[in-house]
C-alpha cells in the first residue's frame, strides 16, 4: 500500500472504532445505499455492475477477452457480443465496476470506473430498454480513456463535459491512455457542437526549475545532476453546480489565470453555453 492509501485505511479503522462500518454489496438498483443523500433536487443513482442469478443467488457474470485492436469500421457501435472471445478476469473486474449518476437538479454526473467494452454494450442494452438512464452532462469517462471501450454508450450518454484521467504513462508501463479512437469519439457523441473535453495530464503545469540535485546525499551522489521540473497545477478538473447552473474550469501556473466554461438551463431544461460570471 501506498502512503494515501494506508492513510485512508486508518481513517476507516478509525471511524470502525467509533461506529461499525457497514459494508455492502452494490448493485443495479440499490439506490437505498444512498437514502441519506437523496433528499430533494439531490440523487445518486447505482447503475451498474448489472447482476445475473446462479444458482438462486445474485452473481457476476464473466467477461470474455475483447476483439484485437486496431478496430476496423464501427464495430464499436455494435451491440452485439461475439466478438468477445473466451474468459479474462482482468475484464471482468473491470467490466463490473460500480456505475453511478449523481444528479443534482437539472444537471447529472456519470462515473464508470474501468468500465470496459462487453459491460458497456450491456448497460447501453439496459438504456436503450428504458431500464436506466445513462444520459449525463458531466462524463467521467472508463479505464483513463483505454481503446477498450463501446461508442454506443457514448451516444447513450451524449455528454457536455468529458473528463479522462490520465498521466501514467512511463517507458516501464506503456498503455498508450487515452486512445484517439476514444478520443474522437467523445467528441463525435456529444448532444453540442463544441463539447468539453478535459484530459488530466494535459491539464497539469510544469514549471522549469532548472539543473537540480537530489536533497539526499548518496542518492544525489549516484543520480548526479538532473535538469528538474515542478508541477505547479496537479490537472484537477472543478466543477460546480446549484441545480440550475454547471460551472467548469482547470487551473494554471498562473494563479490570475483559469480554463472556465459554463452552462445554465433553457426555458425547456436543456443545458445551454452561458456567460461565465466572474466576482
Amino acid at each position: 500500500m501506498n502512503a494515501p492509501f494506508k492513510e485512508w485505511k486508518n481513517v476507516l479503522a478509525e471511524y470502525n472504532k467509533r461506529s461499525k462500518i457497514k459494508f455492502r454489496r452494490l448493485q443495479f438498483g440499490d439506490n437505498d445505499a444512498f437514502t441519506f443523500f437523496n433528499q430533494g433536487a439531490l440523487r445518486i443513482d447505482v447503475l451498474g455492475p448489472l447482476v445475473t442469478e446462479v444458482a438462486g443467488k445474485p452473481a457476476l457474470r464473466f467477461l470474455g477477452n475483447p476483439p484485437a485492436a486496431p478496430r476496423i469500421g464501427h464495430e464499436s457501435l455494435s451491440l452485439n457480443e461475439e466478438d468477445f472471445k473466451g474468459y479474462s478476469a482482468s475484464h471482468t473486474i473491470n467490466g463490473h465496476s460500480i456505475v453511478f449518476r449523481l444528479v443534482y437538479g437539472g444537471f447529472s454526473y456519470l462515473f464508470t470506473g474501468d468500465l470496459n467494452d462487453e459491460a458497456s454494450r450491456f448497460l447501453t442494452r439496459e438504456h436503450n430498454a428504458g431500464n436506466l438512464n445513462l444520459q449525463s452532462e458531466v462524463f467521467k469517462v472508463p479505464h483513463h480513456g483505454s481503446a477498450d471501450f463501446s461508442g454506443a454508450m457514448f451516444q447513450a450518454i451524449s455528454p457536455i463535459v468529458s473528463v479522462v484521467s490520465s498521466g501514467d504513462e512511463s517507458a516501464r508501463k506503456e498503455y498508450i491512455h487515452p486512445r484517439a479512437t476514444l478520443m474522437g469519439s467523445l467528441g463525435k457523441w456529444s448532444r453540442i457542437p463544441e463539447p468539453l473535453i478535459f484530459v488530466t495530464e494535459l491539464v497539469a503545469f510544469f514549471n522549469v526549475e532548472g539543473w537540480s540535485r537530489l536533497a539526499d546525499a548518496k542518492k544525489a551522489a549516484k543520480r548526479g545532476q538532473f535538469f528538474g521540473f515542478s508541477r505547479t497545477a496537479f490537472g484537477i478538473v472543478e466543477t460546480r453546480t446549484n441545480g440550475k447552473r454547471l460551472f467548469v474550469y482547470t487551473d494554471s501556473g498562473n494563479v490570475q489565470m483559469k480554463e472556465a466554461y459554463a452552462y445554465a438551463l433553457d426555458s425547456s431544461g436543456l443545458p445551454q453555453p452561458s456567460e461565465v460570471l466572474r466576482a
